[in-house]
């Protein structure tokens, strides 16, 4: 999961630009405006919040999870946070497994 120190609230646009894989920092304002996510002029500097942002970066793969595993949605998401790919092979074994016993019966 995501913890941050309180210097860490903040991220730079130009950060967001390499987290969203554009080259542009005009692409990350409108990538901002379009999620919702508020842009802070810091003097010279353009930030946002690193919550926000991650949140927003994560909502495709966490609608991924909820639409493949309905029951496990959470702890799939966890493992991916946590780059648990081996659990998360196991798990989707298991499931696979289960799957395939339950159309036999």
């Amino acid at each position: 999961m995501y913890s941050y120190k309180k210097d860490d609230m903040f991220i730079d646009l130009k950060e967001v630009c390499k987290r969203i894989k554009c080259n542009d920092i005009r692409t990350a304002i409108k990538w901002c405006k379009k999620s919702g996510i508020p842009i802070i002029r810091k003097g010279r500097h353009k930030i946002t919040y690193r919550f926000l942002v991650d949140v927003e970066s994560d909502k495709e793969i966490v609608k991924f999870f909820k639409s493949k595993y309905p029951e496990s949605w959470r702890k799939m998401y966890q493992l991916y946070l946590n780059n648990d790919t081996i659990e998360y092979l196991l798990e989707t074994q298991e499931k696979n497994i289960t799957d395939t016993v339950s159309k036999i019966n």
